[in-house]
């Protein structure tokens, strides 16, 4: 494999400037790995061998974030572009599993290289002096093998979080984990409950929505199980993983197909068996320290997943009403998935989801009423015929709407005015 790394100006002018004042520098880390894959990358971290200091110094024309000196990175901001710069470190002892208590500086990269987590992320390069590969990380990739730098319980001790972005690794480029690697991710697990659900969320967010996270999800449950301890009562967790294949790569679809069974109990009924799994859902997302947002929709989803809906016009509607377009569209895609990884019911039942698609998308383009502020008539309209201002407004208002969705009543101002003003007088 020949490593074709094209660096932006920005940084080609950062390397030029820290070797110009006499220091080494190089791309370090993801960056040169996904250029390798032929992935663009996102952030270009630098090292060097200049102390913070040295980096501050040549730097000084230039706005400057002195992100973490006592670790030994400088941010330096070129053109809005933000690097990271980083001097040559040997990392002291990891006491908390978390990160070193001290760094010691070095002018030597191979140090530097040493304390990195695996061997796809230990790979440096600069123009002039080329690929640094001391640990045969472009070979790795080649085999596309997540391999610990050194020894991995050392590797994995050092800092737990580098168990879930192993996993995280393996499923978003679709590479196995070494097999030493994986028998210390498995013995060493319990390092997980001293990372913040933060930054674990973080991780299992990319885990979740990578190509290969069926295959890490199957064989690393037991130590998901770690900070999800709930997905050990999942029995159908084969289908389940199936299903979330099935479905498009978007966070809240995955979390939602993945905990859709989590409070399933064989002796409830389905109705008890959704709540149940919804509260269950819900308080894992809390826990994770997911937002606000996301957890209600995710609840939701959970909770309307096994619901039955009819191909009619008034049934659709209604449904939009409840949860509106975006969820009413992911709970679709989502009974989609469900079927078709149950292959011999697929073509009978998928019919049924198209035509309620085909409902959907005709209720949208004529923009039928479904929601109050649809309604041909609003609030002050029901003052102006005689209506007590008050939580009946509200009331009436309801009212017409769901006659509407019901299609009893027409969604015509003028209408809709009369039938109040009957209703008035009829009381």
């Amino acid at each position: 494999m020949k490593p074709n790394i094209n660096m932006p100006k920005e940084v080609e002018l950062a390397i030029n400037k820290l070797n110009d004042n006499g220091f080494q520098a190089y791309v370090v880390g993801g960056c040169v790995r996904d250029s390798i894959l032929g992935i663009e990358p996102t952030d270009w971290d630098i090292t060097t061998s200049a102390l913070p200091l040295n980096i501050i110094n040549c730097f000084k024309n230039y706005k400057i974030i002195e992100t973490g000196l006592k670790h030994g990175t400088v941010t330096v901001i070129i053109d809005d572009m933000h690097l990271e710069i980083t001097t040559y470190r040997i990392d002291g002892e990891y006491k908390d599993n978390r990160r070193p208590d001290d760094v010691q500086f070095t002018s030597e990269i191979a140090y530097d290289l040493q304390r990195r987590d695996f061997t796809i992320n230990a790979i440096a390069y600069n123009h002039k002096n080329g690929i640094i590969d001391l640990y045969d990380g472009i070979k790795d990739i080649e085999l596309k093998l997540i391999k610990c730098v050194g020894e991995p319980d050392k590797r994995l001790n050092e800092d737990g979080l580098r168990i879930i972005r192993a996993l995280r690794f393996a499923s978003v480029l679709n590479f196995e984990i070494e097999l030493n690697a994986a028998n210390s991710i498995h013995k060493n697990k319990d390092l997980l409950t001293n990372i913040s659900s933060e930054r674990i969320a973080v991780e299992f967010n990319k885990l979740i929505t990578g190509i290969n996270f069926k295959n890490v999800l199957t064989e690393y449950k037991g130590v998901i199980a770690v900070f999800i301890p709930e997905i050990l009562n999942i029995v159908n967790w084969e289908s389940t993983l199936s299903i979330m294949s099935n479905t498009s790569n978007v966070l809240s679809l995955k979390l939602a197909v993945m905990l859709h069974d989590i409070g399933k109990l064989e002796n409830n009924n389905s109705y008890v068996n959704a709540k149940r799994s919804s509260a269950i859902a819900s308080n894992i997302l809390k826990n994770l320290k997911y937002d606000k947002e996301l957890v209600n929709f995710v609840k939701k989803l959970v909770l309307y997943y096994g619901e039955e809906i009819q191909p009619s016009s008034i049934n659709v509607k209604r449904w939009l009403n409840k949860i509106g377009i975006e969820m009413f569209i992911m709970l679709l895609e989502i009974k989609k998935a469900h079927i078709k990884a149950q292959d011999n019911l697929f073509q009978e039942k998928s019919y049924d989801i198209e035509q309620i698609e085909f409902i959907m998308k005709d209720v949208l383009i004529k923009k039928q009423c479904f929601t109050l502020k649809d309604l041909a008539v609003n609030g002050e309209d029901l003052i102006e015929i005689g209506l007590p201002v008050g939580k009946y407004i509200g009331e009436v208002l309801n009212g017409l709407l769901t006659m509407v969705i019901d299609e009893e009543l027409e969604n015509d101002k003028d209408k809709l005015l009369n039938y109040v003003k009957i209703f008035i007088k009829n009381t």
